[in-house]
């Protein structure tokens, strides 16, 4: 299907005639689930942005990136939440950003996002940033570069070691950042995610009838 086609999609349930689930999990990834809305994604984790804005830096046709933003991120999935509307020429430009709080009960990213240097990554951003990685291939880009998980089972003991370790870690990274910041500044420096994960391995709970 082509993205002029896909631009005249009904709302709703997509044609498919189900239901689609309100979970925000499964909201999250059928709002990655098109590579459109993946790009715009990616780009509303920088900063905010409209159909119109977006669709001149992603080189994308406008009608294209305003149903994906508008009908998709917005209304379908509610990802993306609407910030400002400014009128331009008879018509309204909407600003969105993105939904941090779709995964998770909190809105860290959005409160570290003023300091400079390092900040905290909402599950969101961080599912996105990761995607769009592998959508361009960047991982053979940076001799390193990993997503390493594994599935341990520990006692208290372990987890507090778990903890401290992965406590350390971070403060290693972030005076790395600092440091890389203060030789470099903006040359020669990229964009990098960087981090330890540590959390309960539990099934979900089943759907709801």
């Amino acid at each position: 299907m082509s993205d002029s086609q896909q631009v005249q999609a009904p709302a709703g349930n997509g044609g498919s005639g189900r239901k689609r689930s309100n979970a925000p999990l499964d909201r999250v990834l059928r709002a990655l689930n098109h590579p459109v809305r993946r790009r715009v994604l990616r780009a509303l984790v920088d900063r905010e942005g409209s159909a119109s804005t977006l669709s001149r830096e992603l080189k994308l046709e406008l009608g294209v990136v305003s149903y994906h933003l508008n009908q998709v991120l917005a209304r379908e999935c509610e990802v993306v939440e609407l910030i400002d509307s400014v009128p331009r020429r008879g018509a309204i430009e909407k600003f969105y950003r993105l939904k941090f709080q779709a995964l998770t009960e909190g809105d860290s990213a959005q409160e570290d996002s003023a300091r400079e240097g390092p900040r905290m990554m909402s599950i969101e951003e961080c599912f996105i940033v990761a995607v769009s990685a592998m959508d361009a291939n960047a991982f053979k880009t940076m001799q390193g570069s990993a997503w390493d998980w594994f599935l341990a089972q520990v006692d208290a003991k372990g987890w507090n070691q778990i903890c401290k370790a992965r406590d350390d870690f971070n403060r290693r990274a972030r005076t790395a950042v600092e440091r890389s910041r203060a030789r470099a500044g903006d040359d020669g420096s990229r964009d990098v995610v960087v981090g330890v994960a540590a959390f309960p391995a539990v099934s979900p709970p089943p759907p709801a009838s």
